[in-house]
């Protein structure tokens, strides 16, 4: 079956899409909807953009009330909801603590004790209020959203949405190598071939699957201390390497930067509150065995274990 492969610059990562089951012309057509998508959703949800949604909540005042884009207003109520359901592990306002904690090298500062306290408050996503018109409020000036991965997951779902109206029947969808979205029909293929690599030695292969008809999100410290545990005020040092899966991207994002931070027993507990959510944990050795693998919940695949 012909497969095409198209790749996009967003986000400040690699947008891919292959497309399955269709002509040419015509999944051309659909990529170039899908990257302008993907444009406009950068536009309102990346903080790194002057005018963008994000950035302008991070400059409201203290009473001060804006009104989001629709897709950027499901962001944040999707975040409260999964701020909630971790019991703050997962925190798309812990920018403060990141500043205060993290040079722009993503060497480690040392900051006093003040500081930390004062971001700690400014992290606090119960300081945020969102209204029926779409307005959002801060009750705490000097607060920091980042979307972060959150924002590319969800990106790719509303890409799933796009991808579906234009009748595409099999497609595959990544950001970067975090984020993935994927469906298929079994009338045109059974499934895309996946494998896990050792996040410290990727030579190493893990696991191999057939994945179809869900997502994948996943975490890790290659990319320095970028996860902030905001109950203990400060980033984690914990090299495991997580892997979620889910019918949501963004939910898969979400959970694999929660699952970064909560223990085994604390993960286990808040797959068990989820229907058809799953996790693979690998702990950090520069040769991974069995006993460095935890698999909790549902995957949706068969895994094939690729290590003794």
């Amino acid at each position: 079956m012909n497969q095409f492969r198209f790749s996009h610059n967003a986000m400040a990562t690699v947008f891919e899409l292959i497309i399955a089951g269709t002509d040419k012309k015509y999944a051309e057509e659909a990529a170039w909807e899908l990257w302008k998508e993907i444009d406009t959703l950068e536009n309102e949800l990346s903080r790194y953009l002057p005018n963008s949604d994000i950035s302008k909540i991070n400059n409201l005042k203290m009473g001060e009330r804006f009104i989001l884009s629709e897709d950027t207003f499901n962001c944040i109520r999707t975040s409260m909801e999964l701020y909630n359901l971790t019991e703050g592990v997962f925190n798309i306002a812990s920018g403060a603590l990141y500043n205060c904690w993290v040079n722009t090298d993503k060497s480690i500062k040392n900051p006093i004790q003040s500081e930390i306290e004062l971001a700690s408050k400014r992290s606090d996503l119960k300081n945020i209020v969102l209204y029926d018109d779409f307005s959002i409020e801060l009750k705490e000036e000097g607060m920091v959203l980042d979307l972060g991965a959150f924002g590319k997951g969800y990106s790719l779902d509303r890409g799933y949405e796009l991808l579906n109206e234009w009748g595409i029947k099999s497609a595959f969808l990544s950001s970067g190598q975090s984020s993935i979205r994927s469906f298929t029909d079994s009338e045109f293929m059974e499934g895309w071939d996946i494998s896990i690599s050792n996040p410290n030695n990727h030579e190493q292969k893990i696991f191999n699957f057939n994945l179809r008809n869900i997502s994948i999100g996943s975490s890790g410290l290659n990319k320095g201390f970028h996860i902030i545990d905001t109950k203990r005020m400060r980033p984690i040092e914990d090299k495991r390497g997580v892997w979620v899966f889910a019918e949501s991207a963004a939910i898969a994002d979400a959970l694999s930067t929660a699952f970064m931070i909560l223990d085994y027993e604390g993960i286990g507990g808040i797959i068990n509150k989820m229907e058809n959510i799953g996790a693979i944990l690998i702990n950090p050795n520069q040769k991974v065995t069995k006993e460095d693998i935890i698999v909790i919940g549902e995957t949706g695949s068969e895994l094939n274990l690729l290590i003794s």
